[in-house]
C-alpha cells in the first residue's frame, strides 16, 4: 500500500510539472489603446511588447476592438514567425528551456577562453591594423544582418497587404444589394381658394392726450459760514546726513578641477519599431581623473549603469516618435557631467 501511495504522489507531481511546462511556453496577449484619445484604435501586445502588425490596417490605421480581435486571430502565427526570425521576440519555451543551459555553457566556455579573449582585447587596443580589420568585419556582419532583417520585414509587409486585400474583398462580397428606388407618383394640382378680404374694425375709445405742468420747487439759500483759520505748521528739524557704507566684494574662487565630458555613441540613431540600439559611453573623458560611473536614461522608462548598454525601442504612434537619451558620468574626483541625444523611431 505504501508503494501505491508513493506512486500516486509521483504521478501528481509529474502532472503538475507537465502543466507548468505547458503554461511556461504560453505567451500573454493583451489589447490596448494605441493612444490616450478615445478615437484611437486597438493594438495587441506580446508579453507586454506592442506589435503593430497584429491589427494594423491601410494607411497605418488601427481598428476597433472587434476587428482587432479578428485580425489578431488570422495574423498571429505569421507575425510571430517573422518577428522570431528577426530576433525581436523569442518564444517562452525557448526562454525557459534553452536559454538557461545556453547561458551556462557560454559562461563555462568564456572562462576557458578567457586567455584568448584577453589577448585579443590587448591586441585590439595596441595594434591599429588589427583594430581596423576587426571593425571592418563587424561592419560587414552588421550590414548582412541588417539586410536579412530588412528582407524579412518586406515579406511581413507583403503578407499584411495581402491579408488586407482579402479582408476588403470579403467585406465587399458581404455587402447587401442596394434597394430598388421606385419613381415618385405624379404631382396633383392643388385647389386654389378665393382670397378672403380682411375686416377692419375701428377702436371704440379714442386715445386722449394728458398734459401736466410741473413747477420747479425753489429752496431758500443757506447762510454762509465763516471759513476756519489755517495755522502754519511748526518747523521740522533737518535730517542728519547719512554716510554711505563701502562694502568690499571679493571674487569667488573657481574650483581648479574641471568637470568630465560625457559623450554618447548610438548605433543606429533612427529606424523602425522595434528598434534595437547599441549605446557606448567609452569616449567620455575627464581631465581631473578617470570615469567611475555611467548612468543611462533611455527616455522610455528603462535605465542602465553599464558602460556600453543596449536598448530596444517600441512605438505604435503613427509617424515618427523621438526618445531623449541622457548619459550622466562621474569621475573619481566627484565631478559629474551629462549629455543627451535623440533616437527617432518610426512605425512601418
Amino acid at each position: 500500500m505504501k508503494i501505491r501511495k508513493g506512486s500516486k504522489g509521483v504521478r501528481r507531481i509529474l502532472v503538475l510539472l507537465f502543466f507548468a511546462f505547458i503554461l511556461s511556453g504560453c505567451a500573454t496577449y493583451k489589447f490596448q489603446k494605441s493612444g490616450p484619445s478615445a478615437s484611437q484604435g486597438y493594438v495587441a501586445t506580446y508579453d507586454g511588447k506592442p506589435l503593430l502588425e497584429y491589427t494594423v490596417g491601410k494607411e497605418k490605421t488601427l481598428p476597433d476592438l472587434t476587428l482587432a480581435k479578428e485580425r489578431f486571430k488570422r495574423r498571429r502565427g505569421k507575425v510571430e514567425y517573422y518577428y522570431k526570425n528577426m530576433g525581436q521576440i523569442s518564444s517562452r519555451m525557448k526562454e525557459f528551456l534553452w536559454e538557461p543551459p545556453a547561458m551556462f555553457v557560454g559562461f563555462v566556455g568564456g572562462v576557458l577562453r578567457w586567455p584568448f579573449i584577453a589577448y585579443a582585447d590587448y591586441k585590439y587596443n595596441r595594434d591599429p591594423k588589427y583594430r581596423e580589420k576587426v571593425d571592418k568585419l563587424d561592419e560587414q556582419k552588421d550590414a548582412l544582418e541588417k539586410a536579412r532583417v530588412n528582407s524579412l520585414r518586406e515579406k511581413l509587409n507583403a503578407y499584411i497587404n495581402e491579408d488586407l486585400a482579402k479582408e476588403s474583398l470579403k467585406q465587399g462580397q458581404a455587402l447587401p444589394a442596394a434597394p430598388k428606388v421606385e419613381p415618385p407618383a405624379p404631382e396633383s394640382k392643388p385647389t386654389v381658394l378665393p382670397p378672403v378680404e380682411p375686416q377692419t374694425s375701428t377702436p371704440a375709445v379714442a386715445e386722449e392726450k394728458v398734459t401736466a405742468v410741473v413747477q420747479p420747487v425753489v429752496q431758500p439759500p443757506k447762510a454762509q459760514q465763516p471759513a476756519p483759520e489755517v495755522q502754519p505748521a511748526p518747523p521740522q528739524p533737518e535730517p542728519a546726513e547719512v554716510k554711505p557704507v563701502s562694502v568690499e566684494v571679493k571674487p569667488i574662487a573657481k574650483p581648479s578641477l574641471k568637470p568630465p565630458v560625457a559623450v554618447i555613441i548610438a548605433k543606429p540613431a533612427k529606424g523602425y519599431s522595434p528598434l534595437k540600439v547599441n549605446f557606448s559611453g567609452e569616449k567620455s573623458r575627464s581631465k581631473s581623473g578617470r570615469i567611475v560611473s555611467y548612468d543611462w536614461d533611455f527616455g522610455d522608462g528603462d535605465t542602465s549603469a553599464k558602460k556600453n548598454p543596449e536598448n530596444t525601442y517600441w512605438s505604435t504612434t503613427y509617424g515618427a516618435r523621438n526618445f531623449t537619451v541622457t548619459l550622466t558620468v562621474r569621475d573619481d574626483a566627484g565631478n559629474t557631467s551629462s549629455a543627451s541625444t535623440i533616437i527617432e523611431v518610426s512605425t512601418h
